[in-house]
């Protein structure tokens, strides 16, 4: 408790229970209305959220969370009790992530992903989780910087706690795709959140808008993931704000792909089977691609084949075919240097990128060895080192059947009713 108190301090710690005295009632029937109106209303527009719930809450109120997920959504673990996991020793942990875990099954309850409370996770809890507990997990945070930031925007006592709290990590420097980690594809949520928003920065429903739509148009454009997080206690505040973003998300082009966490999980795990076949033919090169038929396969640089492909964006085209003649001396793949860690190796191959580690790997149209990569210290500048080439390049994209970006609705659905707070008191 102590621990938990000073992550917080007193200021916090009042407005907050302040804040839940007015969302919550005695009784669930407030926040079932609620979830269940934005839960629908999502869903008339073809947007399905996942929503993290402790298992406590399933055991109190199973009716009504398999209610939910017959609409649709879909609920992830989020603990049994809303602890944080960092102050318990691994195993306890585990034991809350999989008492969780019986509790979902015990009720209905599919059981796909995990969310930590807070967010707050460590390497010792994922190496403990026994295999095939779970899919995948989503604790990793990505910070995007908004139009209204600035060096001397006032900073609150919300902000400051959560951000202590998440422990983000900047946009600037990280991608925010999944990456696979402990056998769990780890799906990184986005910051910030409505909390942050709404309680810290005081922005209605019109700022809150705004910012995630910023963010939304910034994964788009570097074709990553947007995974919004918030809470149902702000359903009120946050409904025009989320379908605002779905509308400006069927709008983009390429399109944006609506998917729940555990859909994002599945693909992840699919484009991992994808293969390339590369095999010299008297003519030149013959590549032949191993996916499945979602796979998008993109080509760069390449003006004899560009008839064959359609228009993409960021100066790629589609490639139709499950294969591709090259002409001789051209290898437009990654090369990659033995003295590169396998961790960096690791990641390019999740963002879809053909590597050679071969004899002929210094022959590829990007050469990548340990000194190159000593000045891309980060994930976003050695993407961008590689994007920055004109091609020829072939590569799959991270998404399937041709969407760019990707975007998920994730609402963390703490507590139904002020009592199911209460009883974190005596976890």
């Amino acid at each position: 408790m102590a621990r938990w108190m000073a992550l917080r301090g007193p200021g916090y710690i009042y407005s907050r229970a302040i804040a839940l005295r007015h969302r919550y009632g005695i009784t669930p029937s407030k926040s079932e209305k609620r979830t269940t109106g934005f839960v629908a209303a999502l869903a008339e527009h073809g947007c399905v959220p996942t929503l993290p719930t402790p298992g406590c809450v399933v055991r109190h109120h199973p009716d009504f969370i398999r209610h939910l997920q017959n609409a649709g959504a879909e609920i992830a673990v989020h603990s049994y009790d809303h602890v944080d996991l960092t102050a318990c020793s691994p195993p306890e942990a585990v034991r809350q992530l999989a008492r969780a875990a019986q509790i979902f099954h015990h009720n209905g309850i599919e059981v796909r992903g995990f969310r930590c409370p807070y967010l707050r996770y460590t390497d010792e809890l994922l190496d403990a989780l026994p295999t095939g507990l779970f899919e995948y997990s989503s604790n990793k945070a990505i910070c995007w910087t908004l139009e209204s930031d600035s060096p001397d925007r006032e900073r609150t006592m919300t902000t400051d706690v959560l951000r202590k709290l998440y422990a983000p990590m900047p946009a600037t420097h990280a991608v925010c795709v999944p990456h696979t980690k402990h056998n769990l594809i780890e799906i990184p949520a986005c910051l910030p959140d409505d909390i942050e928003l709404c309680d810290g920065r005081g922005l209605d429903a019109d700022g809150i808008e705004q910012a995630w739509c910023q963010m939304l148009h910034g994964s788009h454009r570097r074709g990553e993931a947007c995974v919004i997080l918030f809470h149902p206690e702000l359903a009120q505040q946050c409904l025009q704000p989320l379908l605002a973003l779905v509308h400006q998300a069927k709008a983009l082009m390429p399109a944006v792909w609506i998917a729940r966490l555990c859909d994002i999980s599945g693909w992840w795990r699919e484009k991992a089977t994808f293969t390339a076949d590369i095999s010299s033919r008297d003519t030149g090169l013959h590549v032949a691609f191993g996916c499945s038929a979602r796979a998008t396969i993109l080509i760069k640089g390449f003006d004899a084949l560009d008839g064959s492909a359609q228009p993409w964006s960021e100066g790629y085209r589609l490639w139709p075919s499950r294969e591709i003649e090259l002409p001789a001396g051209l290898r437009p793949f990654i090369g990659v240097a033995g003295d590169v860690p396998e961790g960096r190796v690791a990641f390019l191959r999740e963002q879809g990128y053909i590597v050679d580690t071969g004899e002929l790997a210094s022959c590829c149209r990007v050469y990548l060895d340990a000194a190159v990569l000593a000045g891309l210290p980060s994930e976003v500048q050695l993407i961008s080192h590689i994007e920055a080439f004109s091609g020829p390049l072939i590569r799959y994209w991270r998404w399937p059947n041709g969407t760019k970006s990707v975007l998920s609705v994730t609402g963390d659905l703490d507590a139904l009713s002020l009592l199911d707070y209460a009883s974190r008191l005596f976890a």
